[in-house]
């Protein structure tokens, strides 16, 4: 599981068309994240501050996000992800994405992994690495019999240039 500390993410200045001063940046995060989580397979959980009243949001949540506001005035989303890092087990399998300095460190010693805005931003954009189409495609020649062989030179012939 990724638990983001939203408003650190946008205001990193790091994601394509989306700024702290957008009236709709957390929609348009939230909608970034959606396209962008079938390559991360894990849940991610975005946070953000000032919900009224906060808590978890049915609107902005769906396609594998999750989203939470720390309630205005009552709580800091820094506290909301610590309080759900608290809540997971195993919290080796948590990995909290921010760039805050002070909110790393607590992670750390809750145990769970954290990892900066652009380290974040670099796997997420990364191809998946398949096999090309052309290696699936390529099957190995047929082995004939020499029955099989003598067979097909009947039916079709032998070419005289052979």
């Amino acid at each position: 599981m990724f638990i983001i500390d939203g408003h650190n993410l946008i205001g990193s200045g790091l994601v394509p068309g989306i700024r702290l001063d957008q009236e709709d940046d957390e929609w348009r995060l939230v909608q970034w994240l959606r396209g962008r989580q079938p390559r991360l397979r894990q849940t991610i959980v975005v946070v953000l501050d000032g919900g009224v009243p906060g808590g978890w949001s049915r609107d902005l949540s769906g396609g594998g996000v999750q989203v939470i506001f720390a309630a205005a005035r009552r709580s800091k989303a820094d506290n909301v992800i610590l309080n759900r890092v608290r809540a997971e087990m195993p919290r080796p399998n948590v990995t909290v994405v921010t760039n805050d300095a002070v909110l790393r460190q607590a992670v750390l010693g809750l145990r769970a992994q954290v990892m900066r805005v652009d380290e974040f931003l670099a796997r997420l954009n990364r191809t998946p690495k398949h096999r090309s189409a052309a290696v699936h495609s390529q099957r190995p020649e047929p082995q004939l019999s020499p029955k099989e062989l003598e067979e097909w030179l009947r039916l079709f012939g032998k070419d005289d240039g052979d």
